[in-house]
């Protein structure tokens, strides 16, 4: 590698940073000034961001399947209804990832 390739890939890597660190350190210099107390828009937003991503990933996940074998809706109905029923994320995650590959390796 030359001297200007590995200074050009340091300058990258720099930029990186810097803009990661800002983006990270961005929300405690807006939200620092006052009582400790978020925006109630920033609540409502918590609220709703978790499954909106979700949501979209399930439309991209099931959006270039075909109807040829039915273990991932089978795996992604038993991952809904862990997660409505029990609540817990990893438990349904697991259990529906589990499920799609056992249905996987034996169809």
């Amino acid at each position: 590698m030359t001297g200007s390739r590995i200074l050009h890939l340091l300058a990258v890597v720099l930029v990186g940073w810097c803009v990661t660190y800002a983006l990270r350190a961005l929300p405690f210099v807006l939200f620092s000034r006052k009582a400790r107390e978020l925006p109630p828009w920033v609540g409502r937003l918590g609220v709703l961001i978790s499954p909106v991503i979700i949501a979209f990933l399930i439309v991209y996940s099931y959006s270039s399947l075909e109807w040829r074998t039915l273990s991932p809706y089978l795996a992604g109905l038993l991952t809904v209804s862990l997660q409505m029923i029990r609540g817990n994320p990893l438990l349904s995650i697991v259990a529906g990832t589990a499920l799609y590959m056992t249905l996987l390796r034996c169809a």
